[in-house]
């Protein structure tokens, strides 16, 4: 089992650094449901965590890896809204 952990260790590929996009990607794959939701809502934005819902792990599922690679970068970012009536924009 040690060998296996390191063959995806960070020491021999530097891209699977920690917290990584793709770190993140392949530990949500090996997690349970529970965990890759929770593991979900530390990555995103604040803003963003009432999106790691069961059904965004669905989503994520059904996509290919350089689209769940694509929609963890944009968890990542803050959601943009603006109110009504409101002069300022919110971030």
């Amino acid at each position: 089992m040690k060998d296996f952990l390191d063959y995806f260790s960070a020491r021999k590929y530097e891209t699977n650094k920690g917290y990584s996009v793709e770190w993140i990607a392949k530990k949500i794959q090996w997690s349970t449901r529970e965990e890759a939701i929770g593991i979900l809502k530390v990555w995103a934005h604040s803003s963003r965590a009432e999106e790691c819902t069961e059904e965004k792990l669905k989503e994520l599922n059904r996509m290919t890896d350089n689209e769940v690679l694509l929609v963890l970068k944009a968890l990542e970012e803050p959601s943009v809204l603006r109110k009504m009536g409101d002069k300022q924009l919110n971030i």
